[in-house]
């Protein structure tokens, strides 16, 4: 099969395409680039969205020996996943960034285009399992429970699994780094990305507190914590989108 291989800068990505390759696939690497902000492609952004992951990602195809591309799709990340990212934190709710990023962009714009430019399928370096039986697609937790991603991939549709390949499943991370290391890739010692690729210094409730501030003057800015049994007020807040859903039906700050 062509098959285009979304290159995010990191080792599971790596991995993940040098596997494809290793399956026989022509396989072609692309990083997105997605963000319009300055400070995600300076040295030390938060994120993975920096120029390095970029120069990461090239250096990675040199290595396994596939052409590499970078593709701009940062007007349609802005609208479907900066946009909604802001729309759900005014309105009350938390959204999930990495969920909407696949749904929206890894594989609704990519998979789109790459079908048009005659490609087969996108390998990604998600640790999820995909079993076909009937003709129908399962998607299945990965092996390692620890870094399983198959609750992000859960909102794509049977079209959609039908042109997804998912290497990593099977193979624990720890593993992953070995076989990156054998391989002779760069990137198998590079820590995994935790925070918001969009908000460059890891503020996600300054940030929040800037943008919603200027679109929404009247979402609430701050105010009082109430029980809300017993109508008590425990204390004072800097803005309800600093909070988000936690557990034991809390709200945690961010």
């Amino acid at each position: 099969m062509r098959v285009l291989a979304a290159m995010s800068g990191g080792v599971d990505s790596a991995v993940a395409a040098a596997r494809a390759v290793d399956a026989g696939h022509d396989v072609t690497g692309i990083h997105l680039a997605l963000s319009r902000n300055p400070q995600s492609y300076r040295t030390g952004a938060r994120g993975c969205c920096t120029i390095e992951d970029s120069n990461d990602a090239r250096r990675v195809a040199d290595v396994i020996g596939i052409p590499f591309y970078v593709w701009d799709l940062s007007d349609r990340f802005h609208e479907d996943v900066v946009e909604d990212f802001l729309d759900e934190y005014a309105a009350g709710r938390t959204p999930n960034p990495c969920l909407r990023c696949n749904e929206k962009i890894k594989f609704a714009a990519v998979l789109e285009r790459g079908l048009a430019l005659g490609f087969d399928a996108v390998v990604t370096g998600h640790y999820a399992r995909l079993e076909e039986n009937d003709g129908v697609f399962e998607l299945h937790r990965a092996i390692d429970q620890a870094k399983d991603q198959s609750y992000v991939l859960g909102v794509l549709t049977q079209d959609q699994l039908r042109h997804s390949l998912f290497p990593l499943g099977d193979t624990s991370k720890p593993l992953i780094r070995e076989e990156a290391a054998r391989r002779g890739i760069q990137v198998a010692a590079k820590p995994d990305s935790h925070d918001i690729c969009f908000i460059s210094d890891g503020d996600t409730g300054g940030w929040l507190e800037e943008k919603l501030g200027e679109r929404h003057p009247t979402v609430n800015r701050g105010g009082d914590l109430v029980d809300a049994v017993s109508g008590d007020v425990l204390g004072t807040h800097e803005g309800s989108w600093r909070f988000k859903i936690g557990r034991a039906s809390c709200r945690e700050r961010v």
